[in-house]
């Protein structure tokens, strides 16, 4: 485990992480709307 450690990297930021989830969601649901619009 400790050899296996020296290859792990922490995430920067992690705290933020749902945060950017949300916006990826909102920004596909949005590009989905446009195209509706666009189709209609």
């Amino acid at each position: 485990m400790l050899e296996a450690k020296k290859g792990f990297r922490r995430i920067k930021a992690y705290k933020q992480l749902p945060i950017l989830k949300q916006v990826l969601i909102d920004h596909r649901q949005k590009d989905k709307l446009d195209q509706v619009k666009d189709s209609a």
